[in-house]
């Protein structure tokens, strides 16, 4: 009788085991992904170990305030992947234009004209693992993208935001440094955000990144650093 009854709960454990849902299980081993490292081009590299991040710190560089016509921002990118089971085979750069204006409540206010970025630039198969991938973003690469683009400044009409008669932005200086009138700052300077999104050899997508340990990266240098964007702005 008691072998009888040890069988039977063994029968039982073994399908219950068996018909576990497997989506449930807390613990169910990491999937690979990929990130990404942009920078700014023409700052070296910091020593590897060290924290020496200037190369891909926010306004690193910045636009002229003036003779756009003929400015570039250039940078690199490279795709990580840290246990080498995908390949990245597309990587799209997005930029956003964040604009700045004080409303008639006297409120400082910012607002993406990209809603989290157009598209600037494909880079159709990049460089292997770790890599570098270098492009450029001009000034007028940014106008063509949001020439279009309207804020309601009033709360009420909408204005396009290159033709703002309160905030003229003649050829060759369309993108703005702060504007200050009576010595306050009624608008900070065009700011603008760079982000990307990978695309691997079997379809996965990848643009989005835990902020923390991703796009925070609290490592040394290293060729397996990360971020998720990268910010400058016009001086």
């Amino acid at each position: 009788m008691k072998k009888l009854l040890i069988y039977s709960l063994s029968v039982v454990i073994t399908v219950l085991v068996g018909c576990r849902d497997e989506s449930l299980n807390p613990n169910k081993p990491w999937e690979p992904g990929v990130h990404a490292l942009a920078v700014f081009a023409d700052i070296p590299e910091g020593k590897l170990g060290t924290s020496d991040k200037a190369n891909f710190a926010a306004n690193g560089r910045n636009f002229p305030l003036t003779g756009q016509d003929n400015a570039k921002m250039d940078m690199k990118i490279r795709w990580v992947s840290l246990d080498n089971k995908l390949t990245v085979t597309k990587i799209v750069v997005k930029v956003d234009m964040i604009e700045s204006y004080t409303d008639p409540d006297g409120n400082p206010k910012t607002v993406s004209l990209g809603s989290g970025g157009k598209v600037v630039k494909t880079i159709d198969s990049p460089a292997p693992n770790r890599q570098w991938n270098t492009f450029s973003i001009t000034p007028n690469e940014i106008y063509t993208l949001y020439k279009d683009a309207t804020v309601k400044y009033d709360k009420v009409n909408a204005v396009k935001v290159f033709e703002n008669p309160a905030r003229p932005r003649p050829a060759g200086a369309r993108l703005q440094g702060a504007q200050v009138v009576g010595g306050r700052t009624v608008a900070s300077a065009d700011a603008f955000v760079v982000t990307w999104e990978l695309t691997t050899s079997d379809g996965l997508v990848f643009k989005v990144w835990n902020e923390e340990s991703i796009c925070l990266d609290p490592t040394p240098v290293s060729q397996a650093n990360s971020n998720c964007r990268l910010n400058f702005t016009v001086r």
